[in-house]
């Protein structure tokens, strides 16, 4: 009897476990998949550094800018000095600012627009608004520097820089975003070209 019973146990077991194996299982919420926070702040620190070592260009463009006026008043060239180096630090602070609320808005729509990622070196998560981030500030704050351009805007090719960077991080994320539907296509073009503007013209 009980190795009867036992044996009727152990059947019933198995017949549930197969069937549980057979049940289809529900459909799961897709994942938002967020860029790896590190590359953000390795980013941003990077970004910060080359602003920094910009700064005495900017120092030099605020100076060349005061109005004969100004410097008339002021008349003491130590006072003027000194008024550049607070402007020059002001300009860095809020600068640094501006860059943490631009990042901010690239990781929201880098996770909400488009979820697919790509990985690097099977440990980081990189999306395609990361990469436009990116683009879109380090190269540009690197040319100033290596060239010692005040004003990067006046190099030809600068404003078509930015839309041809922002196309090519689409097309090589395009497997991550090329099922969706045409609304959501036209969603992810604009906010693409939207970010690298923002850039652009700021």
């Amino acid at each position: 009897m009980t190795n009867s019973e036992d044996g009727r146990e152990s059947e019933t077991v198995i017949s549930v476990a197969t069937v549980g194996k057979l049940r289809p299982e529900p459909s799961a919420p897709r994942k938002w998949v967020p860029t790896s926070r590190s590359l953000w702040v390795a980013a941003y620190i990077l970004l910060m550094a080359l602003v920094a070592l910009r700064l005495p260009l900017t120092r030099k463009y605020l100076s060349s800018n005061v109005p004969a006026d100004v410097r008339s008043e002021i008349g003491d060239d130590r006072l003027l000095s000194l008024s550049m180096t607070v402007g020059t630090v002001l300009f860095f602070l809020v600068y640094a600012v501006i860059i943490a609320l631009y990042f901010s808005l690239a990781a929201f729509l880098d996770k909400r627009v488009i979820p697919g990622k790509s990985v690097l070196a099977r440990r980081f998560n990189i999306g395609a608004f990361f990469v436009i981030a990116i683009l879109a500030t380090i190269p540009v704050n690197l040319f100033s520097v290596v060239f010692g351009v005040i004003q990067p805007r006046d190099v030809p090719g600068y404003w078509a820089y930015f839309p041809t960077m922002a196309v090519l991080a689409l097309a090589i994320f395009y497997r991550h975003w090329r099922e969706f539907s045409t609304g959501r296509k036209i969603l992810v073009v604009l906010s693409a070209m939207g970010l690298s503007t923002i850039v652009a013209i700021g």
